[in-house]
C-alpha cells in the first residue's frame, strides 16, 4: 500500500530501471516508429520493387523471372512519358496557383485577433469534414453544362452556348487548388505568425512603404513556410488520383491513373510496380533538387 500523492513503489523502481538504461528506454521511444516504418513502408516498398522486376504471365499470373523489361517499355513508350510529364506540369500550375491564392488569406489569419484567428482556422479546416468526392461532385454541378456559371453567363447574354468548363485542364487544377489550398495556407501562416513585425516598423522608419517593406522584409522572413507548402503542395498534386478522374478528361491522365488501372483493372502488377518505382524515384530526384536549391533543414526550422 501506498500513501495517497506518492508513486506506487513497483511502478516507481521500473521507472528507475528505465532511467538507469539509456538503450532500452530509446528502445521504447523509438520502437513504435520503426515498426510502422517497417512493416507499412520499407516492407511494401520492397515487394513491390520485387514484382518490378518480374512479368505478367498468363490469366494476370505473376512469372518470377529478373528483367528490365517494364521499365524500359514504360520509359520508351511515347504515351506513358507524356502522362509522366503531364503529371508534374498540372503539380506545377497547382503549386503556383495555390501559391497565389493561399498567401493572403495566411498573412491575413497570422495577423489578426486571436479570436479571430481561431473561427478563420476553423472555416479553413471546414470542407476537410466532408468527403473529397462530395467537393468533386459539387464542381461537377457547378462547371459542368448546365452548372451555375454556364446558367447565368447565358442569363446575362455574356455567351450563347454552354462553353466546356469540365472535364479539362482547367477543372483539374481548380480542383486540386481546392484539395491542397490547406496543406499552403498552414505553413505559410506558421511562418508568418512567428515574423518580429518590429522589423517591418523599422523598415518603414528608414524610408519604406508598406509595399517595399513587405518586398524586402515581411516575404523573405515567409519564404520557409512557402518552401514547406510547396513541397508539400507539390508532392500530393502529383500523386492525386480522385480528383483527376472525376474533373479530368481523357487527355488529362496523371500517373497515379496509370498505376491504379495497371494494378485493379488490368491486373498487371509488375508493370504497376515498375510505373510506381519510377513515380517514387522522380519524387526523391525533386526533393533533392528541391533540397539543393531551396534546402530543407530551412523548411525544418519553421
Amino acid at each position: 500500500m501506498t500513501t495517497a500523492g506518492k508513486p506506487i513503489a513497483g511502478k516507481q523502481s521500473f521507472i528507475d530501471n528505465l532511467t538507469g538504461r539509456p538503450k532500452l528506454m530509446l528502445g521504447l521511444q523509438i520502437g513504435p516508429i520503426l515498426f510502422w516504418i517497417v512493416f507499412f513502408l520499407v516492407i511494401p516498398l520492397m515487394i513491390i520493387l520485387f514484382y518490378s522486376f518480374c512479368q505478367r504471365g498468363f490469366g494476370g499470373t505473376i512469372e518470377h523471372t529478373f528483367s528490365l523489361k517494364n521499365y524500359i517499355h514504360f520509359l520508351a513508350t511515347p504515351i506513358y512519358r507524356k502522362i509522366l510529364i503531364k503529371s508534374i506540369v498540372i503539380a506545377l500550375e497547382v503549386t503556383i496557383g495555390a501559391l497565389i491564392v493561399a498567401y493572403i488569406p495566411a498573412y491575413y489569419i497570422a495577423t489578426v485577433k486571436m479570436k479571430n484567428r481561431l473561427f478563420l482556422l476553423l472555416l479553413l479546416i471546414v470542407p476537410f469534414w466532408t468527403s473529397l468526392l462530395i467537393r468533386n461532385y459539387s464542381w461537377i454541378l457547378i462547371l459542368g453544362r448546365e452548372g451555375i456559371i454556364n446558367v447565368y453567363l447565358m442569363r446575362w447574354g455574356i455567351i450563347s452556348e454552354p462553353i466546356g468548363l469540365l472535364y479539362t485542364e482547367f477543372s483539374v487544377v481548380l480542383g486540386l487548388v481546392h484539395w491542397v489550398l490547406p496543406f499552403m495556407v498552414f505553413p505559410i501562416f506558421t511562418t508568418v505568425d512567428n515574423i518580429d513585425f518590429d522589423l517591418v516598423d523599422a523598415a518603414k522608419n528608414l524610408g519604406a512603404n508598406s509595399l517595399q517593406a513587405f518586398w524586402r522584409v515581411t516575404l523573405p522572413l515567409s519564404m520557409p513556410g512557402i518552401a514547406a507548402g510547396c513541397l508539400l503542395t507539390f508532392i500530393l498534386t502529383v500523386g492525386s488520383f480522385v480528383t483527376p478522374a472525376l474533373l479530368g478528361g481523357p487527355t488529362d491522365l496523371m500517373i497515379t491513373m496509370i498505376i491504379s488501372q495497371r494494378f485493379l483493372t488490368l491486373f498487371d502488377w509488375p508493370f504497376g510496380s515498375a510505373a510506381s518505382i519510377v513515380y517514387l524515384i522522380l519524387m526523391i530526384v525533386f526533393v533533392l533538387i528541391y533540397d539543393r536549391y531551396v534546402g530543407l533543414k530551412r523548411i525544418m526550422s519553421m
